[in-house]
């Protein structure tokens, strides 16, 4: 499921979401070093175990653009629990930027 822009929530794990879709919550994305760092929070509010692929498009200037992936194959979620994640992005041809979106 496409994650679009919506109203978040804070969240005692991250701060400043940017965007909340479904199970799945997305934070303000950060530059570290030679990459950006995307935080996310998959919270299963379901009765069942649940399974995610979580797809997430980083832009910013200078022609950064690129997409992470996270998936959960292995267990899956256990209905009410959360897993905390953070993506790591990179754009082999673009500089990272101050401030990605």
């Amino acid at each position: 499921m496409p994650v679009t822009p919506g109203e978040p929530k804070e969240n005692e794990h991250f701060r400043h979401p940017v965007t909340t879709q479904g199970d799945v919550t997305v934070f303000e994305p950060v530059r570290s070093g030679s990459a950006v760092t995307v935080p996310i929070l998959v919270t299963n509010r379901g009765d069942q175990r649940a399974f995610y692929e979580v797809a997430v498009r980083i832009t910013g200037a200078h022609g950064f653009d690129t997409t992470v992936r996270m998936k959960s194959e292995a267990v899956g979620l256990y209905p009410g629990t959360s897993w905390p994640a953070e993506l790591t992005a990179r754009d082999p041809g673009s500089p990272v930027p101050d401030n990605p979106r």
